[in-house]
C-alpha cells in the first residue's frame, strides 16, 4: 500500500513539473531600438519594422516613431527575421532566437546608409528613389521603384510622413490635413485630391516635403507645403527619353511618358507627355450578424489619364532669364459596380443596386516667369503671371 501511494506521489509530481516546464517555455518577447540616418547622425521617423517567421512569414511589425525610437511586444518564440527599411536606404537585416532565456531584445542604436546613386548623367529618372535632408525640406527623387505605381495619388502612399486617405483622396502631412500641393513650385486651383489622381507618376521627378516654408509662401496656419516637380530635361543639344511599363493582376495597368528637349546657348525648348491606363477591381463580402445579413458588391473603375507639357527658357544673359511654360491634364474614369443585400430572415428587405459614375475633367494651366539673378548664389528678384483653368 505504501508503495502504491508513493507511486501515485511520484506520478503526480512529475506531471505537475512537465506542466510548469511548459509554461515556462511558452514565452512572449520584444524587440526594441532606435534608428538614425547614418551620414546626418539624426533619428529617423517612420522607418518600417518587419518581422518574419522561419518559414518567411510576416509575423508582425511597427514604424519608429518621431525620435527613432520603435518597440514591438507580443512576439512569439522560435527563429525570426527582423528587417528594418526605408525609402532610399539599404536594409538591415537581423536573425535572433526569441527564448526563454533571450525574450527582451534591444538593439540599440541602428546606423541606416543611404543608397549609392548609380546613374548621374545619362538617366533622367534614378533606379532607385533617394531621400536628401536640406535646411528647410525633404526631397524625395523618384525612381523606378516608385514610378510604376500608377498616379500621384497611389505614389503618395509610399512617401515617408506622408498620407492619403483611399476613400475620399484627402491629404496629410505629419498627420495634419491643412497642406497645401505645389507643381513645379506654382500653386493650382485644382482640388487637391482631383490633383493627385491626373498626374501620372511617370511625370514625376521629384517630390519636395516642405516642413518649415519661409514667408514667401504665406504658411500661416499651415502643416507644410508639398511641391511635386514634374520633369524638365536641360542638356546641351537635342536628346529625350521614353519608358513603359505594363502589370497585370486581376487587371490590366499601363503607364508610358515620353520627354523631349532640344537646348543651344540661348533658348531652351522642351515638351513632354506621359499617361496612367488601368482598371482597378474591387469586390467584397460584409455579413452583419444582428440582423442575420449578407452584402456582396463589386465595383470596377476604368481610369485614363493625360499630362501634356511644352515649355521654352529664354536666357538673354547670364544673369536675367525669360519661360514659359503650359501644362495640359486630360482625365476620364468611368467607375461601375453593384450590391446585393439579403436578408436571411426576411426576403421581403432584400434589395440590389447597380452605380455608373462617368467623370471628366480638364486642367489648363499657362505661366510666364521673368528672374533676375543677382551676385550672391540664391538671391533673385522674380516676376510671375499664373493662368488656370480648370
Amino acid at each position: 500500500m505504501k508503495r502504491l501511494i508513493t507511486l501515485c506521489v511520484l506520478t503526480l509530481f512529475t506531471i505537475l513539473n512537465i506542466q510548469a516546464t511548459e509554461k515556462e517555455t511558452l514565452v512572449d518577447g520584444s524587440i526594441s531600438g532606435k534608428v538614425y540616418d547614418a551620414a546626418l547622425n539624426e533619428p529617423l521617423p517612420y522607418v518600417n519594422i518587419v518581422i518574419k517567421n522561419s518559414e518567411g512569414e510576416i509575423v508582425t511589425g511597427s514604424i519608429t516613431l518621431e525620435d527613432g525610437t520603435f518597440k514591438i511586444t507580443k512576439i512569439p518564440e522560435g527563429n525570426i527575421t527582423v528587417t528594418i527599411q526605408y525609402i532610399g536606404y539599404k536594409a538591415i537585416v537581423k536573425e535572433i532566437t526569441i527564448s526563454k532565456g533571450n525574450r527582451k531584445v534591444d538593439f540599440g542604436n541602428i546606423m541606416l546608409e543611404e543608397e549609392a546613386s548609380s546613374l548621374e548623367e545619362v538617366t533622367v529618372i534614378a533606379e532607385v528613389s533617394t531621400i536628401t535632408q536640406k535646411v528647410d525640406r525633404k526631397v524625395i527623387t523618384i525612381g523606378k521603384d516608385l514610378a510604376a505605381t500608377g498616379t500621384a495619388s497611389e505614389l503618395m502612399v509610399g512617401i515617408p510622413s506622408v498620407s492619403i486617405d483611399a476613400q475620399t483622396g484627402e491629404l496629410s502631412l505629419r498627420g495634419n490635413s491643412n497642406v497645401r500641393v505645389m507643381v513645379d513650385g506654382k500653386l493650382s486651383n485644382i482640388p487637391t485630391a482631383q490633383l493627385l489622381r491626373q498626374i501620372p507618376s511617370t511625370a514625376i521627378k521629384a517630390i519636395e516635403l516642405i516642413t518649415n516654408p519661409s514667408a514667401k509662401y504665406n504658411p500661416e496656419g499651415m502643416s507644410g507645403i508639398i511641391n511635386i516637380i514634374l520633369h524638365k530635361n536641360t542638356m546641351i543639344g537635342f536628346n529625350g527619353s521614353a519608358t513603359a511599363g505594363l502589370s497585370y493582376e486581376k487587371k490590366a495597368k499601363f503607364n508610358s511618358s515620353l520627354d523631349m528637349n532640344y537646348r543651344n546657348g540661348k533658348f531652351n525648348l522642351y515638351g513632354s507627355y506621359s499617361n496612367n491606363i488601368a482598371k482597378n477591381k474591387t469586390n467584397g463580402r460584409i455579413f452583419r450578424p444582428d440582423n442575420n445579413s449578407e452584402q456582396l458588391f463589386i465595383f470596377l473603375n476604368n481610369r485614363k489619364n493625360h499630362l501634356f507639357k511644352i515649355g521654352l527658357d529664354f536666357y538673354l544673359n547670364d544673369k536675367n532669364t525669360i519661360s514659359f511654360f503650359s501644362n495640359q491634364s486630360l482625365s476620364h474614369s468611368i467607375i461601375e459596380g453593384g450590391t446585393d443585400a439579403t436578408f436571411f430572415n426576411d426576403s421581403s428587405f432584400n434589395q440590389s443596386q447597380t452605380f455608373i459614375s462617368d467623370n471628366e475633367n480638364s486642367s489648363h494651366q499657362y505661366n510666364f516667369d521673368y528672374k533676375l539673378d543677382f551676385e550672391k548664389d540664391g538671391h533673385n528678384l522674380e516676376l510671375e503671371v499664373d493662368y488656370n483653368i480648370y
